[in-house]
């Protein structure tokens, strides 16, 4: 347990990190009490996961002292705890595991097909497309969704790929699945390489640049832009067949890879609510940045 030196200056980074989360749970209705509420199982579980890391003996006492928490509310905690661990399990494979729409498009992205096919039929077609990524899901229901989305456009003459298109909207589900999956990824790379065991770190990286005229950023979005369509496509092409060469594997594993890009002047003042609500030309649409494999595992038909 870090002593309260120690523990200072993390609280204080841990507060910069968390006040754009609070900026969206404002706008979107959630107060302090209710936040604080549901932070209490948090602090519990993560108090159980370093206790069996450490090999620790998990008593109400131990589990109070590392988490902060009341004793009366440990116990009633723990009186829960199936549950709990249940809605932590789930909660990981949700944000871990992207959807059946998502992997669809990504699979049409890897292949070299045209922009528009059929629906039906033998492949190049959007019934072959579909199986190729799951069975679990009627090809009907899938395109439904990308329709929905505003991904495809099922007419007369197929189904058409619209590329750069995946922006869905930010009142959508989606929208903040997609967000909090990347989020949260790139939150566990940045913990596990300041407090994890020695051994394997995780590429969590950026570059920084101040001083710019409003059309210097608008270069570097558009930069930005053209270097993730590279990355997209050289990793989707790379993971696709492994995917498929590792569908037997025992113990699976999930791999995330992803770039942003933010923009907003060095004055506090002129920057009320974050970043510009005009977004410069090239800059990286929302949601762009999340694309997704998985292999077809049920060969069932």
């Amino acid at each position: 347990m870090p002593a309260p030196d120690e523990a200072s200056p993390v609280l204080a980074e841990v507060l910069a990190i968390i006040q754009p989360l609070v900026t969206w749970l404002v706008r979107s209705g959630v107060g302090y009490a209710e936040f604080a509420a549901a932070l209490k199982p948090v602090f519990l579980a993560q108090a159980e996961a370093e206790l069996q890391r450490l090999d620790r003996k998990q008593t109400d006492s131990s589990l109070s002292l590392l988490s902060g928490l009341h004793r009366k509310d440990v116990r009633a905690l723990r009186e829960h705890a199936e549950r709990i661990t249940a809605d932590n399990a789930a909660q990981g494979t949700r944000w871990g595991r992207p959807s059946a729409a998502n992997q669809v498009m990504t699979r049409w992205l890897s292949l070299d097909w045209p922009e528009t096919i059929p629906f039906n039929g033998p492949e190049p077609s959007f019934e072959a497309l579909a199986r190729r990524v799951s069975r679990d899901f009627h090809h009907r229901a899938v395109l439904d969704d990308l329709v929905r989305l505003g991904v495809v456009r099922h007419d007369q003459a197929g189904v058409t790929l619209l590329r750069d298109a995946f922006l869905p909207d930010p009142k959508l589900e989606e929208a903040r699945q997609l967000f909090a999956g990347s989020a949260v990824d790139h939150l566990a790379a940045g913990v596990h390489n300041l407090s994890g065991p020695s051994g394997r770190r995780f590429l969590e990286q950026s570059v920084f640049a101040d001083g710019l005229s409003e059309e210097s950023v608008r270069t570097l979005n558009q930069l930005a832009n053209s270097l993730w369509a590279e990355v997209l496509q050289r990793v989707v092409d790379a993971a696709v067949p492994l995917c498929e060469q590792d569908v037997a594997t025992e113990v699976p594993q999930r791999f995330r890879l992803g770039l942003f890009s933010f923009a907003a002047p060095l004055d506090p003042a002129l920057n009320e609510g974050g970043a510009s609500d005009s977004e410069p030309p090239g800059a990286v649409k929302p949601g762009a940045a999340e694309r997704s494999v998985k292999p077809n595992k049920d060969v069932s038909s």
